[in-house]
């Protein structure tokens, strides 16, 4: 049995090695090591606070994820998936000279029987400054032309102010945030939501998602109004200076203006009126021009479309009085009223003197044919509470219709003779 045993033993020797050759060649061929990688693995971030409690503020300046490189048996790599790894970046081993933090991969499962496991991005960038908190105005900002007949009107946010934190050198670059929309075509007013929006100092946009902000959003609204065109008319209040009258209509250097407001409000009105609270003559003694803010005419419920061109410019006409004194034939006298069978004359020898007042131009025109005169009986009895005349001498108040612009300083008294008819 020995000799059987010892027999040939470098050939049993050599069959065995062969052996275990073939099997562990079976069992890698039906099994074998391979190597695998898995894409957009999220990259966390741990130990913040080792920065963040000095004041710092970081932010990572590559992909947010990383591709795992995998080595291990084919059975073990087609069981994983990218769910089962992670990716981690600690804070606390940022190198402050290269500005580089590693990257450590770990896997939840078959972590004995995985050959080796190392990210492909073996460290990332991540920029660390002191941190800024500042507070921006919200500029609310409208784009486009409204539908025609429109203007834009009141722009108002929900939010007037934003609180925005980060890294210093972004933050203290931000020159303006502003809440952008769009009227173009539009004849109704606008209500939405739109996302702020930063700007540094030459205009160009910031878009730095690392950024905190209180509000990301805000609320605004756009007013749009109808606009309509609207005469302007001029009015006066108070004297002038002893002597002098305003000498004709009012003008300004503005006939119309084109307002805005809500339809409704334009529909009930043709004309502004400027009262004579805004151009008082008190004491003018000469041609004044007055300035009114049309602004301060205007109802609440209107505004101009150009609001830049507010003033109005008045003129007003101021002449000197002048006073002439004219004459009408006593036969030109019209007597009204006259009770019964009485006869009237007017007891003068020639024609009916009285001054007049006017500026010179009208007074100078003026006709002596253009002048109607009366007495009016009933009038005269009213007063004196006379049922019947008498016949004798009586004094009447002379009624005189002058032309436009001329009137008398005084009031013009005539004498009369009343007489019974036979």
């Amino acid at each position: 049995m020995k000799d059987k045993l010892l027999n040939n033993l470098g050939l049993k020797a050599g069959s065995l090695v062969i052996a275990l050759f073939l099997w562990l060649v079976v069992v890698n061929v039906s099994d074998p090591v391979v190597d695998s990688t898995f894409p957009d693995v999220p990259l966390t971030v741990v130990n913040a606070e080792s920065l963040t409690n000095e004041g710092k503020v970081y932010e990572m300046t590559g992909a947010s994820t990383v591709t795992v490189a995998v080595s291990a048996k084919r059975s073990i790599l087609d069981s994983l998936s990218g769910d089962n790894f992670k990716a981690e970046v600690d804070l606390g081993l940022y190198n402050e000279e290269t500005g580089m933090v590693p990257v450590k991969v770990d896997c939840n499962r078959y972590t004995d029987k995985i050959e080796s496991m190392k990210s492909r991005t073996e460290s990332v960038e991540v920029l660390v400054e002191d941190g800024l908190a500042k507070q921006f105005v919200i500029t609310p900002e409208v784009s486009g032309e409204p539908a025609d007949g429109f203007i834009i009107g009141d722009v108002t946010t929900a939010e007037n102010v934003v609180r925005i934190s980060g890294r210093e050198s972004v933050v203290s670059g931000i020159a303006k945030v502003t809440a952008e929309v769009s009227v173009d075509g539009l004849g109704s007013d606008v209500n939405t939501s739109v996302d702020l929006k930063l700007y540094d100092k030459n205009g160009e946009q910031i878009k730095n998602t690392n950024l905190l902000k209180n509000i990301s959003t805000v609320a605004i609204s756009v007013e749009i109004l109808a606009t309509k065109e609207l005469e302007l008319r001029y009015n006066y209040s108070g004297k002038p200076a002893d002597g002098y009258t305003v000498s004709g209509e009012l003008t300004g250097d503005k006939e119309t203006i084109m307002v805005a407001g809500r339809s409704n409000d334009l529909a009930r009105l043709s004309y502004v009126d400027i009262a004579g609270a805004y151009v008082d003559v008190s004491g003018m003694s000469e041609t004044t021009s007055v300035e009114v803010n049309l602004e301060r005419v205007l109802p609440d419920s209107l505004s101009l479309v150009n609001r830049d061109d507010n003033i109005v410019t008045i003129t007003v006409p101021i002449e000197e009085l002048v006073t002439r004194e004219v004459a009408i034939g006593k036969g030109t006298i019209k007597i009204s009223g006259l009770p019964g069978n009485n006869k009237c004359e007017v007891l003068s020898d020639g024609p009916v003197s009285f001054e007049v007042t006017g500026v010179q131009t009208v007074v100078d025109a003026l006709n002596t044919k253009d002048i109607k005169a009366s007495v009016d009986w009933d009038a005269y009895m009213d007063e004196h509470n006379l049922a019947e005349l008498s016949s004798g001498s009586y004094r009447l108040p002379l009624i005189l219709v002058l032309p436009e612009g001329v009137s008398t300083p005084k009031d013009v008294m005539v004498s009369l003779r009343v007489t019974k008819a036979n």
